[in-house]
């Protein structure tokens, strides 16, 4: 019988101050200092050396240039448009690697799918956007490889980090949203690559375009709102409101 794994103090503070950057606890820009975390978090500065080293790995904390003090990450409208271009190479990949695998390969798509279906049914916004997460992941995990998934990874978690800040408007029709993934799915597991590919990069386009107007617009008029611990951060839902 495998046994049950222990977190580290260093993964459990890991996994709080990582969630506190992406649900918008921490914005970007604001500091965070070994000291005050440390405290807040209950744990040694050396672990907390440790978790924020990982973190400014992931991308999600920065060193300014001048003081030297590590800041949430703030992105560029800029910088966000490269992480979208980015996703299209990775994603397309992925359906790419989908026309030699056998079925059984696409098993975690079709779970996804199921996930979605239930999260629809029930009007569960939070859990429609993890669906919606675990099919792009699902999507580039059919490559094959632990670089490619990796840096999707590292990829959707500094896009979550500019989500956080725009608004997270529940789609109007969830039965769309589901209608969309589930032809998405259907192409990539029928191995018609280019029309997956079309409909894919047709929705990251849209999604772009949104979240970077969105952005755009909150910095011009210095909108720096903080948004509820407990609201869930936008994903991959595209002009249902998210990331693509």
């Amino acid at each position: 019988m495998a046994k049950v794994r222990r977190e580290t103090v260093a993964e459990q503070g890991l996994s709080i101050l990582r969630a506190q950057i992406l649900d918008g606890t921490l914005q970007p820009g604001d500091a965070v200092t070994e000291e005050a975390m440390a405290q807040e978090l209950g744990i040694s500065r050396p672990t907390l050396r440790e978790v924020l080293k990982t973190l400014v790995g992931e991308g999600l904390l920065t060193r300014h240039p001048s003081t030297r003090i590590l800041q949430v990450t703030t992105l560029t409208v800029e910088e966000v448009r490269e992480m979208y271009v980015a996703r299209r190479v990775l994603e397309c990949a992925g359906i790419d690697a989908a026309a030699s695998l056998p079925d059984e390969a696409f098993a975690p798509l079709r779970e996804t799918l199921e996930e979605m279906a239930e999260a629809v049914a029930g009007r569960d916004h939070y859990g429609l956007v993890q669906a919606d997460r675990r099919c792009h992941s699902e999507t580039v995990a059919l490559t094959g490889s632990r670089y490619l998934i990796s840096l999707h990874e590292r990829l959707m978690a500094r896009m979550n980090l500019t989500l956080s800040q725009v608004e997270s408007d529940e789609p109007s029709d969830y039965t769309e949203v589901l209608r969309l993934h589930r032809e998405y799915c259907t192409l990539i597991m029928e191995r018609r690559p280019e029309e997956a590919k079309a409909q894919l990069l047709q929705r990251l386009e849209v999604a772009e375009q949104e979240v970077t107007t969105s952005l755009e617009t909150r910095r011009a008029t210095g909108s720096n709102a903080r948004r509820s611990v407990r609201k869930p951060t936008r994903d991959a839902l595209g002009a249902t409101g998210g990331a693509g």
